[in-house]
């Protein structure tokens, strides 16, 4: 008996003791797409096929005689009664031309809107950094056959909003956080075991303890948005921090960004951060000031 697949019209002659008697679900070899077999639906047909000999393909127009009864299903090539869907493989007649027809009129797509030369490059996957199509990423040297993504133009970005930029610097603030809580308790435990505070003594520790603070935070924000765009607590809600014109991140912008910028950001009464509720592309001015955006990934 000949089983075709409806998807592909791959077919393939089987001995009829191999097939059970009830519908079956079947793999086509060729596509790796299932679809039902009925071995009866099958053998009806075979017999329809015997009886009125080749019907014309229902396409051609309506049949004569008692070929008139039956049709041949355009997917698998099985004639049966005339109805709606084929009894062998399941697919329904009208919902098999409109999906065939979408085929053909996809074979040939129009080019996209917005892919032109000038956007012609690529993210590398393992560090975050835009460059040229290429066999190796410039900062990291990873394969970029594997590793890459396109790089979209940008009115087709996903940009980060404000709220989910605002959790993922509470998840930031909590982690530095504990960070500097526990180099406060090593520099207590230090000062203690070096004697009692005594006169300026407490204040120079309380200064050394500050100054170790700042330094671990903007080590932590530098290096991060320098080294792939992410922080910790952008990794966890998958958003990072690009450059506007394509060009890989650096750490000397992300200082500009996370120094100057932020600090700018926050002593207008947080209006640049704010800014990033209201912008169009989400910028705050920080973003602005280093040339950045903030996209989900």
């Amino acid at each position: 008996m000949k089983i075709a697949c409806p998807h592909c019209s791959f077919t393939r002659e089987v001995p009829d003791a191999q097939i059970p008697d009830r519908p079956v679900k079947v793999t086509c070899p060729k596509c790796q797409q299932g679809f039902s077999f009925d071995k009866t639906a099958a053998a009806v047909t075979a017999a329809f096929d015997a009886t009125f000999g080749d019907t014309p393909d229902p396409a051609a127009g309506p049949a004569t005689g008692p070929a008139a009864a039956t049709t041949t299903c355009p997917a698998s090539g099985l004639r049966q009664p005339a109805g709606e869907s084929c009894s062998g493989c399941g697919v329904i007649y009208a919902k098999w031309a409109a999906r065939h027809k979408e085929n053909q009129s996809s074979s040939n797509p129009s080019k996209p809107k917005g892919t032109d030369s000038s956007f012609q490059k690529v993210i590398c996957n393992s560090c975050g950094a835009v460059q040229a199509p290429s066999n190796q990423c410039i900062n990291c040297g990873a394969t970029l056959v594997a590793t890459a993504s396109a790089l979209q133009p940008a009115d087709t970005y996903h940009f980060a909003g404000f709220w989910i930029r605002f959790v993922a610097c509470m998840i930031d603030s909590l982690l530095l956080g504990a960070v500097q809580f526990v180099i406060g308790l090593v520099l207590g435990f230090a000062g203690g075991a070096a004697g009692d505070f005594e006169g300026g003594g407490a204040f120079a520790m309380l200064a050394i303890t500050w100054l170790c603070s700042m330094a671990v935070s903007i080590t932590y924000y530098v290096f991060f948005t320098g080294y792939n765009g992410q922080t910790p607590g952008k990794m966890a809600l998958r958003i990072q921090v690009i450059r506007t014109d394509g060009t890989p991140m650096t750490y000397g912008r992300a200082f500009l960004r996370e120094i100057p910028g932020k600090f700018i950001s926050a002593i207008i009464l947080c209006i640049g951060y704010l800014m990033v509720a209201f912008d169009q592309q989400k910028q705050g001015l920080h973003d602005r000031i280093a040339g950045t955006y903030v996209i989900k990934l």
